[in-house]
């Protein structure tokens, strides 16, 4: 039987440092699946074929490959997934593009000509697929932005993000490390969870709470409405997920002892310590509707 690990690896959503950290961890047997251009969908055919033809793989990340999680004889599977909060995620890809060199993509360019505000009316005005819960699309289907999103998709995406083997959420990422790490020990014991964050846009030390608020700030309320209702699926899902990591998280033992072991860890890498955690408390209940 052939252990695999999937990094479904959504923009903006700590993947790099995510790929890093298997990298490090598979020296000689991680590699990159990817498509041709920013858009491009690769099934699980494909994926399934570009292992046997490497038999040595033994973690992938894509930016390409959707779920539903493959399935075949002789192999097991271990889909790792990160959600972030969404509209910290769309300030994050609009600080990407904006830092970045210029080009050619449309995003990119139209970050670099615009404001803050300007970014988000030309995404709400003729971008959808991104401005509108993009997270729950694409966990609910096949990833192809058809309509938008409803509460059917919601409750198919919770069920998936509630299935992943080493579920993330951006705003809890350290308990979220340990979390996957010892509950992947016994297939994957050499597993590395330290690194120091790598392609990251918010400063250092702030809060999510505080980014949202600064977010906020340069939309106008009416504009940041808006934006908040085109996600409401979104926030609902990183919701559920904070919670689910949370769960996880308590399960662990020493868990609070290997959470500080970890931070250490990255500050003698030179990252930040942790930032702040978006957990639930030790005894929250699963949310309503999360089953």
């Amino acid at each position: 039987m052939r252990f695999l690990i999937l990094h479904y690896h959504i923009f903006k959503n700590a993947g790099t440092t995510v790929e890093n950290l298997l990298q490090k961890s598979f020296p000689h047997s991680f590699a990159r699946f990817e498509g041709d251009g920013r858009d491009a969908q690769l099934s699980a055919a494909e994926l399934l074929a570009f292992v046997r033809e490497h038999p040595e793989l033994q973690a992938i990340s894509s930016h390409h490959l959707r779920y539903p999680r493959p399935s075949a004889p002789g192999f097991v599977f271990f889909d790792l997934l990160f959600l972030r909060d969404p509209i910290e995620r769309l300030g994050s890809i609009y600080t990407f593009f904006q830092q970045g060199a210029l080009s050619d993509d449309p995003l990119n360019r139209l970050a670099h000509e615009s404001d803050l505000r300007g970014f988000f009316s030309e995404l709400l005005d003729k971008h959808p697929h991104i401005a509108n819960n993009p997270q729950v699309n694409m966990l609910a289907g096949d990833g192809a932005y058809t309509r938008p999103p409803g509460p059917a998709d919601l409750a198919r995406a919770t069920e998936t993000m509630l299935d992943a083997a080493w579920l993330g959420v951006v705003d809890c990422f350290h308990e979220s490390l340990v979390a996957g790490q010892y509950f992947w020990h016994p297939a994957f014991p050499n597993l590395e969870i330290a690194a120091a964050p790598a392609n990251v846009t918010c400063a250092a030390g702030s809060t999510l709470a505080g980014r949202r608020a600064e977010i906020e700030k340069a939309c106008g309320p009416q504009l940041y409405r808006e934006l908040a209702g085109l996600n409401e699926f979104d926030l609902e899902l990183v919701q559920r997920a904070r919670a689910e990591v949370a769960r996880r998280f308590h399960l662990v033992p020493r868990h609070e002892d290997r959470l500080r072991e970890l931070l250490d860890e990255v500050r003698r890498l030179g990252g930040e310590s942790a930032g702040e955690s978006g957990l639930p408390p030790a005894a929250a209940a699963p949310p309503a509707g999360a089953a």
